[in-house]
């Protein structure tokens, strides 16, 4: 049990730059068992932002500044983690030759293209959460970083790698458990949105279950698009598919308002 929540805080440590308590030394094999806990912490992202967009719909504030205060925190709670991967995809995406895709991977300067892919994807985020914002989609932003991190475990359990891993990247894939650890962030996932559904307010639909089903689909494609262009994954691509997934969501939510 102790070990358990020990993974925990060391995956809350990897995808998070918010505090955590005092920890011994991880282990690799500890960093290889992180990956049970991706969604749960999603949720846990979700959910802060979830609170502070309800909070900032309450106050006077500008709808366009109070999507901006979502995003930059946002970034703030990931570190950036992940945008750091859509400007390296975006590059390697931007490579004519073969060979240059992955060496663009690699490489820490951000190019052109990833400088383009990752204003988008900034772009996309804060448009879409002016309308959500406006029509108190808050469910649409809680989802978000949840479904992301799905798809991740996913890409992990199901798809390619290429084996151009940062260190980190290389530390979770080890202990990566097939398809056991995918099927228990499914789990995760359905527990606390039912959970959600049955303690709040939120009026649930069928058509809330097609936004859900088209957002992992859509998300799906992306993964296995990147996975066919890059030959497999990589810690790079990984991230992208958490921001590209999430901006899906958002942009689907802006979308699908008129529904809900």
């Amino acid at each position: 049990m102790i070990k358990t929540l020990h993974r925990f805080f060391y995956a809350w440590l990897f995808l998070t730059k918010l505090p955590a308590p005092p920890l011994p030394k991880a282990t690799k094999e500890d960093w290889g068992r992180i990956a049970p806990f991706f969604v749960l912490i999603g949720f846990i992202i979700g959910g802060i932002l979830y609170f502070v967009a309800k909070l900032l719909t309450g106050s006077n504030l500008p709808i366009l500044f109070s999507s901006l205060l979502i995003v930059l925190l946002w970034v703030l709670i990931t570190g950036g983690l992940h945008l750091d991967g859509v400007f390296d995809t975006f590059d390697g995406i931007g490579c004519k030759e073969k060979e240059r895709k992955i060496e663009a991977l690699k490489d820490s300067r951000i190019g052109a293209f990833g400088a383009m892919g990752g204003i988008f994807v900034i772009l996309f985020k804060i448009i879409s959460l002016c309308t959500i914002l406006l029509n108190k989609l808050f469910f649409v932003i809680l989802l978000a970083p949840v479904i992301a991190r799905l798809i991740v475990i996913y890409s992990f359990t199901f798809l390619g790698s290429n084996n151009k891993h940062s260190l980190s990247a290389n530390l979770i894939l080890s202990g990566v458990k097939k398809p056991f650890d995918f099927f228990v962030n499914l789990i995760v996932f359905l527990i606390i949105f039912f959970a959600y559904i049955c303690l709040s307010d939120f009026n649930f639909s069928f058509m809330v279950l097609v936004f859900i089903f088209i957002s992992v689909f859509v998300s799906l494609l992306i993964a296995y698009w990147l996975n066919s262009h890059f030959k497999g994954h990589s810690g790079d691509t990984y991230g992208a598919i958490v921001e590209l997934s999430e901006t899906v969501v958002l942009v689907l939510g802006m979308l699908f308002k008129s529904i809900y």
